[in-house]
């Protein structure tokens, strides 16, 4: 009977341990997914931005009005030199994302908080168009911070990009 007592005792220690790591593998799914759907959004944002830099340039080139609107090019920089750890420049366009990484027209409901800005910019000789330097911080918060009731886990991502526009 106390071989049975032991031997029950040592595989509830196992379960517990088991259940432990269960949880910490779940927490750590999320976090990944997270950061790999903020950096999908973020390039999306710039592949955007890419695009209309291309349209602009090639108006520029041939003479003709660049087709769509653009919403990030063209913009005057914001705040140079922010640095990754600065908070979001005011003035910077912030577009939101839900959990699956879809475009939202409001906050509500929004997981990723996307904020765009050119941080530099070096005017063209009228030939060559201008050079702009993009950046792109994704934010979000993860589930609740276990050492700390009540706070989230803040992440965030940024990109940088350089494109030439008309």
């Amino acid at each position: 009977m106390v071989e049975f007592l032991m031997a029950a005792f040592i595989m509830a220690i196992g379960l517990l341990g088991l259940t432990a790591l269960q949880t910490l593998a779940l927490r750590s799914t999320t976090t990944s997914r997270g950061m790999s759907t903020s950096v999908l959004v973020a390039d999306g944002i710039m592949e955007r931005i890419n695009t209309e830099a291309r349209q602009s340039y090639l108006g520029m080139i041939f003479s003709s009005a660049p087709t769509g609107a653009t919403r990030y090019v063209g913009k005057a920089p914001v705040a140079p030199g922010v640095k990754p750890t600065d908070p979001v420049p005011g003035g910077a366009i912030v577009d939101y994302f839900d959990f699956a990484g879809t475009p939202l027209t409001s906050a509500a409901g929004a997981y990723y908080t996307v904020s765009t800005w050119v941080d530099s910019q070096v005017i063209g000789n009228g030939t060559s168009g201008s050079t702009d330097v993009f950046r792109v911080r994704v934010e979000f918060n993860e589930s609740p911070d276990p050492t700390n009731p009540g706070q989230y886990v803040k992440h965030a991502i940024n990109l940088t990009r350089t494109v030439i526009h008309a």
